[in-house]
């Protein structure tokens, strides 16, 4: 059977089946199925199938968006997407293949895996209405609800037709059916004739909720475009994604490594209006001051020894995309100038041009440090942090939201544990998991439960199998190594300088000017201890 496939700010919502002669589309509420959203007409769109073609009909005059190109009229290729606004929905000609079925409740969409042991997983209906709710177990393959007596779940709702809709277990799905009432049978914000579903689903039927779900459904795990948590600060930079994903408003990320910086700058732009457009990550301090401009700009053939070819670069590569501009503190002075001119400007100029040329790119930014306080100290421009900073999100460390640290663990046992087995922690491997301060936050959590899963000496995951690479202090993260037998402190604190500082040139690619910056000494002391640890380049020698 043919199937329209529902997507939303990149997210699959649900599927409609073409059972009938003939769908309508649009934002009116006497449509077949309804879009809410305001650039769609109130009829937009018809498809007619005859039992072998899908035929595609505009209905709003002004031309409906298929594949990228106005239709008026047409037949639909298997696979087509029609764009309805920020809707989309893709017209698969055979349905029923495996993917990730999808419900909509309010504005949060929870993705329920297909397989075929729903069919006889036990389920159940929970009716809600106000602050009244009740279960009832579905024993059997299909059930009627309505106002009527002689249906199997019998609601008082005066917005409830008699005989409103039916539910159907078949194909080990859930098919839901509206029985023609008049009020309609609404998932989420989409009315619906007959769709396919998964558990737990919400139907909104009058003033009456209902939820079909598992009799003892699994530990739930709230995911948004990969941002898993329950902590309050994570609902809460949800939510803020989700206001700020569709305008054209500049967002820094900020937050210590290892908090997911560019996971929330990848769900920006799934859940903006640039979705299908290029989304482009740059890391700001993972490339040489010398290539950085060519990085972001491109350049023309010839421009520099080695430029054999002309090359673009990152802004032109994301134009009408996003562009992630990573660890945006390290960037070059020099260079913050240029950016802030292509930020205003909209136009970039390759190294080595004559000419400038346009671009529509939307910049998110992220940075681990105090941009602030960076361009009091003349470190980073003033005018470019507020260019970029209309809109700042703040990720809290994983110490901060200690509730999720089990949730994320069991995600990453998931990740990583062998094809059909099962990996559970013990109560006293989730004690030492919550009481370790995280410095790493959580690409720390990832590599510690990858490694005790490798490591582990049962079945399970035991306490004695979560290894730190060293202890740390609880109330502030900050790392407090013990002191090796035989080595004095004088000892080990010029053995912690050394480490400090050859950390500090791996991140900073050598730059000595930055890594005395960084560490807040003077150039010429870190040239001493350099030169004491053999450390320096030959040109340096010769100053």
């Amino acid at each position: 059977m043919p199937e329209l496939v529902f997507f939303r700010r990149g997210e699959e919502v649900l599927r409609v089946g073409l059972g009938r002669e003939r769908m309508v589309l649009g934002r009116g509420e006497k449509s077949d199925v309804v879009i809410p959203d305001p650039e769609v007409s109130r009829r937009q769109v018809a498809l007619v199938f005859d039992g072998e073609r899908c035929t595609l009909e505009d209905l709003s005059g002004k031309g409906t968006q298929v594949a990228g190109a106005s239709m008026k009229k047409g037949e639909l290729a298997d696979g087509a997407d029609i764009t309805l606004g920020q809707w989309r929905a893709v017209f698969r000609l055979h349905g029923g293949g495996q993917s990730d079925a999808a419900t909509e409740v309010g504005d949060r969409t929870e993705l329920q895996p297909r397989d075929s042991t729903s069919r006889w997983q036990p389920a159940q209906v929970r009716i809600r209405q106000g602050s009244n709710e009740t279960v009832q177990k579905l024993n059997a393959d299909s059930f009627t609800v309505g106002k009527d007596a002689s249906c199997d779940l019998v609601i008082q709702d005066s917005f409830i037709s008699s005989r409103h809709l039916k539910v159907t277990r078949r194909d080990g799905h859930f098919h839901v059916l509206d029985t023609n009432s008049t009020n309609g049978t609404w998932l989420g914000p989409v009315r619906v004739f007959e769709v396919q579903v998964g558990l737990p689903t919400t139907l909104r039927l009058g003033q009456t909720e209902l939820v079909l779900e598992s009799v003892t459904p699994a530990r739930k795990e709230l995911s948004f475009h990969g941002i898993i948590g329950a902590d309050p600060s994570v609902k809460q930079l949800v939510d803020l994604i989700e206001r700020v994903a569709p305008s054209s408003a500049a967002v820094t990320i900020l937050g210590e490594s290892g908090t997911g910086k560019e996971l929330v700058a990848r769900a920006l732009h799934t859940c903006s209006q640039r979705a299908d457009k290029p989304f482009i990550p740059v890391n700001c301090a993972a490339i040489s001051k010398e290539l950085i401009e060519s990085e972001l700009f491109g350049h023309e053939k010839g421009s520099f020894t080695g430029a054999t070819n002309a090359r673009k670069g990152a802004f032109e590569e994301a134009d009408g995309g996003t562009l992630f501009l990573d660890e945006i503190g390290e960037l070059p002075v020099d260079l913050q100038a240029k950016l802030l001119r292509a930020l205003e400007s909209g136009e970039i100029k390759r190294v080595g041009a004559s000419k400038p040329s346009n671009v529509d790119v939307r910049v998110v930014a992220a940075t681990n440090r105090e941009l602030l306080a960076a361009s009091r100290d003349g470190r980073f421009r003033e005018d470019l942090y507020y260019r970029l900073c209309v809109v700042p999100l703040h990720l809290p460390p994983l110490r901060n939201r200690r509730s999720d640290i089990l949730g994320l663990a069991e995600h990453f046992l998931r990740m990583y544990s062998p094809r059909g087995q099962t990996v559970r922690l013990t109560p006293e491997a989730m004690e030492r998991l919550q009481q370790h301060a995280w410095p790493g936050n959580i690409r720390e959590l990832r590599n510690v439960v990858h490694r005790a899963l490798l490591l582990r000496k049962g079945a399970a995951i035991d306490a004695p199998d979560i290894t730190f690479d060293q202890e740390v202090n609880r109330e502030t993260g900050v790392s407090v190594p013990e002191l090796p037998p035989g080595m004095t402190l004088e000892q080990m604190l010029l053995k912690l300088e050394r480490q400090i500082v050859e950390a500090a040139l791996r991140r900073c690619n050598n730059n000595r000017e930055r890594v005395a910056r960084e560490l807040g000494v003077a150039r010429s002391t870190l040239f001493k201890r350099l030169k004491e640890w053999g450390l320096t380049r030959q040109e340096e020698e010769t100053e």
